[in-house]
């Protein structure tokens, strides 16, 4: 059943590598007590769970016994949180793929060809935390005008699928404050948005040669046989 040959596409790891490059050139302005901006911050992101990074956030690093710091907010993180197979997109699976390469003026060359390809609904949560108010509202309005409803990126899936268009819808997404302890302990604002990515999921690919050239030989017939 299964292909006695290692292959991997490398299919959903350019997914997740270029969602999350989506959100890596947001910043957030903090101006001063003139309404002038003095200070623009880029907001770092990371591949990382909710809860792992909140842990993370609030427990102070250590660089040594007496020197201690905090990681600065805003920041982002994301994770994929679902594959789920979408029958909804299934096309004929008896028709392979197969996508033309190294090919010459002469007509030669080889072909690519992929007998199993799944469409999925890939799953994406990406997180927002900010110490202040304005700089979540500030990163939710760069980011909420881009999924209308959707946004498509173009990826080169493997050598065979190029360009394959995905489009990334946006769902849902919350706003919600989290304060524990005393008046000491950390504020933090957290946002999620939930995203599905429309994307494909590619079997090996065999590499066949390609037809060439054909010689046709005709037989020539004398009319005056049947004169």
């Amino acid at each position: 059943m299964f292909p006695n040959q290692y292959f991997y596409n490398k299919s959903l790891r350019k997914l997740v590598v270029s969602f999350g490059s989506l959100f890596s050139n947001i910043y957030v302005e903090h101006p001063n007590q003139n309404d002038e901006v003095n200070t623009q911050i880029i907001v770092p992101i990371t591949y990382a769970p909710q809860e792992k990074f909140i842990r993370r956030l609030l427990e102070p690093s250590s660089i040594d016994n007496t020197t201690r710091i905090e990681n600065q907010l805003p920041r982002l993180s994301y994770m994929m949180t679902s594959i789920v197979p979408d029958p909804s997109r299934r096309t004929n699976k008896s028709i392979p793929l197969k996508q033309m390469s190294n090919y010459p003026a002469d007509c030669t060359g080889t072909a690519g060809l992929i007998f199993q390809q799944i469409p999925v609904n890939i799953s994406f949560s990406l997180f927002i935390y900010t110490r202040h108010l304005d700089d979540t509202l500030q990163i939710v309005e760069q980011i909420m005008p881009y999924f209308n409803p959707d946004h498509i990126i173009a990826l080169d899936m493997n050598s065979t699928q190029q360009n394959v268009h995905v489009p990334i819808t946006m769902i849902s997404n919350s706003i919600s404050e989290r304060y524990d302890g005393d008046f000491g302990n950390r504020r933090m604002n957290i946002s999620s948005f939930n995203f599905i990515a429309k994307s494909y999921i590619f079997g090996k690919i065999n590499t066949l040669t390609t037809i060439g050239d054909i010689n046709l030989r005709g037989i020539t017939f004398d009319d005056s046989y049947y004169s």
